[in-house]
């Protein structure tokens, strides 16, 4: 789906749109800089009224859980509120965001004065792993003034476009602000295009696809990286408890692990597999139960789902034999595997995780993959919890939460350890 001026368009048009975009861009360019008052006034209202917008009544459509739905209004209520966006700007760029600031030269004690002023143009290319995250990377870019051209995921689900079309009913001036493409990827001539007039890349993908973004941006093009993370549990002998490991459970099944900050498995401070086993044993049935009381969204998800299926089955029948002392514990709609090794892995998501023995002395031993961790749920009794916390932070992970609350977001939390409207933004001085 396409959207260029508030406007869905067809192919055709897009490529006409495409021929003339950098002309369409400077004539903004050329206007005075967007207001963040007027984008927050926006917002503010969209949040007043998100419970009639029709979007938000077809997630469950969508593929989305009754109940993920409901948070997901609670947090797209909260996080579009006037209140919630000016905190988050003042957090992120200063209580001065909006106030610039004299300078004086050295020598010649002349002044300039100094502001925060947006990229420009930004060029999102975004992952199809979470809901409206297309929609969320340029609420981020129109709150720092720039031009926003996104490149959405093959698998969107129109929640983007329907949002935006929302917003440019409350405030129709944001829409020359916003390009909306579904190009492939592979369309190299679209995405060089759309490369070219863009200050910044800000990718959202796994290696290959920052890779593939190095590799078109110019050389002067910033790029802004929000890739693949890894995260996980880490459990103490001490700290296991019901409560606990329900909330990582519910974690797993609500996010189906598709989100980096999902649950891939769990690290157990040990290194004796019985341990291990007697764990799986017991978590088995707590994911069982959080699992049947939060079932799959199969509407527009029975097919990815399949194919998940597929390849638990295929998976498990390689793995059998991995080594002597690997063991499956299956569940309905969910699995457990126990390894001896502490690699950090995926899992094979849709509720099937790992559990490996990892002793808290030789938690830094995760080093090695700081530039993919993200966050880790850690379920400790309360006298261990200050030394484990800084053990994991060692390794590079930036989030240290408890199970539920791993793939919640606080307003004023950084992501990926920064904050993005920094990113978005430069300091410039002029001289008078």
């Amino acid at each position: 789906m396409n959207l260029v001026n508030g406007k869905i368009i067809s192919g055709a048009e897009c490529d006409d749109v495409l021929e003339k975009i950098d002309e369409m861009i400077t004539a903004t360019l050329c206007k005075p800089l967007l207001d963040v008052n007027t984008v927050m006034n926006a917002c503010d209202y969209l949040a007043c009224n998100i419970e009639s917008l029709e979007v938000i009544n077809r997630l469950p459509e969508l593929g989305v859980s009754n109940r993920l739905a409901e948070m997901y209004l609670g947090q797209i209520k909260e996080m579009l509120s006037a209140e919630a966006l000016k905190n988050r700007i003042k957090t992120e760029l200063g209580d001065a965001y909006d106030k610039p600031r004299t300078l004086t030269y050295l020598h010649s004690g002349a002044t300039a004065v100094q502001m925060i002023a947006p990229l420009g143009v930004l060029f999102h290319i975004t992952a199809g792993n979470v809901d409206g995250l297309p929609f969320v990377s340029v609420l981020e870019g129109l709150l720092t003034g720039n031009i926003n051209i996104v490149k959405l995921p093959k698998e969107e689900g129109g929640i983007t476009v329907s949002l935006l079309e929302e917003l440019f009913k409350v405030e129709p001036s944001l829409r020359e602000y916003v390009y909306v493409f579904d190009y492939s990827s592979k369309d190299i001539y679209a995405m060089n295009k759309l490369a070219k007039v863009a200050d910044a890349i800000v990718i959202w993908g796994g290696d290959e696809a920052v890779k593939a973004v190095r590799s078109l941006a110019d050389p002067n093009t910033k790029i802004i990286e929000w890739g693949h993370k890894i995260s996980f549990a880490y459990v103490t002998m001490n700290g296991i408890n019901n409560d606990s490991l329900e909330r990582l459970a519910e974690n797993i099944c609500l996010t189906n692990q598709l989100f980096c900050s999902s649950c891939q498995g769990v690290f157990l401070d040990t290194d004796d597999m019985e341990e291990i086993y007697t764990f799986c044993e017991m978590f088995l049935p707590i994911l069982e139960r959080i699992s049947y009381r939060n079932p799959i969204a199969l509407d527009s998800a029975s097919e990815l789902f399949a194919k998940a299926q597929v390849t638990l089955q295929l998976y498990h029948a390689k793995i059998e034999n991995r080594n002597s002392d690997s063991r499956i514990f299956r569940g309905r709609d969910c699995s457990i595997s126990a390894y001896s090794d502490s690699i950090l892995e995926p899992s094979i998501m849709y509720r099937n995780i790992w559990v490996k023995p990892l002793k808290k002395e030789k938690i830094i031993s995760l080093r090695p993959y700081k530039g993919y961790l993200q966050t880790a749920a850690l379920i400790c009794s309360d006298d261990e919890h200050d030394d484990v916390s800084r053990n994991l932070l060692q390794t590079g992970l930036v989030k240290i939460s408890d199970g539920f609350d791993m793939s919640n977001y606080a307003f004023g939390e950084a992501h990926d350890g920064v904050f993005t409207l920094r990113g978005y933004t430069k300091l410039v001085s002029v001289q008078k």
